[in-house]
């Protein structure tokens, strides 16, 4: 399984806006909503939420990385959302601009580690190229380019 298989167009949208990180988290979260990867959509993004509330969220620079493991994900799930004007995430840190919400089922196997791994490698070094697509297509193209010079 690659990054490209779990973060596909139809979980990518781009020109959103929140006016907090919850909001934002949901936004993103809501893609996912009739994912049949979930048992129970309203389930996960309860547990979502509350790991943001307990400050379990990784970011870095301008983008954040809300996830769970739960019992609820039956495959890992990945969505993502752009937020041009920036969503406050912590006090004094850079607006997050790019989110990816991301589900594991409590039993990882390698393949969910090694699609998470790639997506942390790419936006570390990438970050800047990422936050400039302007469509879901190219967010995907782009992410399915940067997977393959990973390999």
């Amino acid at each position: 399984m690659n990054l490209s298989d779990v973060l596909t167009q139809d979980r990518v949208l781009v020109n959103l806006a929140a006016r907090d990180k919850f909001e934002a988290i949901t936004k993103v979260a809501k893609i996912l909503e009739h994912s049949p990867m979930l048992e129970s959509f309203d389930t996960f993004l309860e547990a979502v939420l509350e790991a943001e509330k307990l400050g379990m969220t990784w970011f870095e620079q301008e983008v954040a990385f809300p996830h769970i493991r739960s019992q609820v994900v039956k495959e890992l799930v990945i969505a993502a959302g752009f937020f041009p004007s920036g969503v406050i995430f912590r006090e004094a840190a850079p607006l997050v601009q790019l989110i990816f919400v991301i589900g594991a089922p409590k039993k990882l196997n390698t393949n969910d580690i090694i699609v998470v791994g790639s997506l942390a490698r790419i936006v570390a070094t990438n970050r800047k190229k990422l936050l400039k697509a302007k469509s879901a297509e190219e967010f995907v193209s782009l992410i399915a380019t940067l997977e393959k010079q990973l390999q």
